[in-house]
Parts: C-alpha cells; sequence; structure tokens
C-alpha cells in the first residue's frame, strides 16, 4: 500500500535549480537526495559538515521511518559517513 508523506521545501530553489528526490533507475530501492549548495565544496579530512538539503518531511504515521544512506560505496570510497549512522 503506498504511503503519502508531507513535505515541506525549505529552499526554493528546489525543484528549479535543484532537482526534487527522485528514483535514478527504474527498480531503485530509494530516492536520490542530493545536497542544495550554489559552490562546489571540499571537505577537509577528520572534519565535520553539515550540508542543506532544503527539504523537510513529516511522517505521519507512526509506522513509517524515513532513512538517509549513503549510495554505492561513495561515501565508503572518500570516506564520507554521515551524522546519522
Amino acid at each position: 500500500m503506498m504511503q503519502s508523506i508531507e513535505i515541506k521545501i525549505l529552499d526554493k530553489k528546489v525543484g528549479d535549480r535543484w532537482p526534487l528526490p527522485s528514483y535514478a533507475t527504474i527498480g531503485s530501492a530509494g530516492l536520490d537526495l542530493r545536497v542544495c549548495i550554489d559552490e562546489p565544496l571540499e571537505i577537509a579530512p577528520n572534519t565535520t559538515v553539515l550540508l542543506p538539503t532544503g527539504l523537510a518531511i513529516h511522517l505521519n504515521d507512526k509506522s513509517l521511518a524515513a532513512v538517509i544512506l549513503p549510495r554505492s560505496g561513495l561515501g565508503h570510497k572518500h570516506g564520507i559517513v554521515l551524522g546519522n549512522l
């Protein structure tokens, strides 16, 4: 059963300059979420950086969860981890 969630767009450039989260390929397990920054960013080793997505979500159904995970080993290859892991 497909459930709906509320999405609040926090940055007006989302959907215009930056795409909304979307499935990259047929059969993808999850949506690709992109960072919303105007300039390229270099992250120095052993530093912590919070990156904006421009979005907020509300899951009204307590049986649902939203999880952000690294994709395709890219984070592992470059030593980038998410703060929620």
